[in-house]
């Protein structure tokens, strides 16, 4: 095929001004992502400036409630109605305390702004806080707290993230409580190896969990009972939460469980640098208030 000169330098002009109209549509493709990129950029900042308020707007009353709930039972002291209405004052007020660090820190591995934050800990003053603060929630169901304690007193010292490790204990009480029978037993028991990794164990003897939902359970917002006439409350997050907690400090989780002898986690988590104050204890959250000067 012959084509004369003119012809090709038409050809050519041709091609060269869709070259440029697409390079100017490209251009333009890639200023407006870059104005999605900054807005999207400017949201995550809002956002993560809203939990951080938000966050202290609802913790500052709330820790104040639990502590005016603390003295009111030491001025009622005697006082049979005081004691128990400050008591039940402080329980649910702990209890909206753990739903709500649920909440957050699911909006926070959400947005990926959770990192571990590791200090010395106390376990075993840390654990009995913790054991304490379900006590009111286990008599609701009649189920007794057992909190087991290493014989080796060098064993309760650990580095670890002690506000993370606070909300996994926390969902795995609530969950052993919630599932299990009425006159029940709980078990906590922990050990800290040579090398400073702990290792947990949550045991109740209730419900059990199938062979087939063993995985699932630690699905977001998955409950093995759904519908408005389930037996067990939950919104599905704290297992969730729980699995990604041991992930993000590279821990690993288990479950031995069969139906109708109820279930055991065991979570393991090794240790962490701390990367301030090497020798600050942890002061994280209204629970693990310890030092190394407490006895197990």
């Amino acid at each position: 095929m012959n084509i004369t000169d003119e012809e090709l330098i038409e050809e050519l002009s041709n091609r060269f001004a869709q070259s440029r109209k697409a390079f100017s549509d490209l251009s333009v493709v890639h200023g407006k992502l870059l104005e999605m990129n900054e807005r999207l950029e400017r949201s995550e900042s809002l956002k993560s400036n809203f939990l951080s308020n938000i966050r202290n707007e609802i913790n500052n009353p709330l820790n104040s409630i639990m502590g005016l709930a603390g003295q009111l039972a030491i001025v009622g002291a005697g006082n049979e109605d005081v004691t128990s209405i400050s008591s039940l004052i402080g329980a649910e007020a702990n209890h909206l305390d753990f739903q709500l660090r649920n909440i957050f820190m699911a909006a926070e591995l959400e947005a990926g702004e959770v990192n571990p934050h590791c200090v010395k800990v106390h376990i075993a003053s840390a654990l009995r806080d913790l054991v304490d603060s379900f006590l009111h929630t286990a008599a609701k169901k009649n189920v007794s707290l057992d909190l087991v304690l290493p014989t080796v007193e060098e064993a309760h010292i650990a580095v670890l993230d002690a506000e993370k490790i606070q909300i996994i204990v926390s969902n795995l009480l609530s969950n052993a409580i919630e599932y299990s029978h009425n006159g029940g037993t709980v078990e906590v028991s922990y050990s800290v190896d040579g090398e400073g990794t702990l290792q947990i164990s949550v045991q109740d003897h209730g419900v059990g969990i199938a062979p087939e939902d063993q995985q699932r359970i630690f699905d977001r917002f998955v409950q093995l009972e759904t519908g408005t006439t389930r037996s067990h409350l939950g919104h599905g997050l704290g297992l969730s939460i729980t699995k990604a907690l041991v992930d993000l400090l590279e821990g690993n989780i288990r479950l031995v469980s069969s139906l109708g002898e109820g279930t055991c986690f065991t979570v393991t988590i090794p240790p962490c640098s701390i990367l301030d104050d090497k020798d600050s204890f942890s002061e994280a959250g209204n629970l693990f208030l310890f030092d190394d000067m407490s006895e197990a």
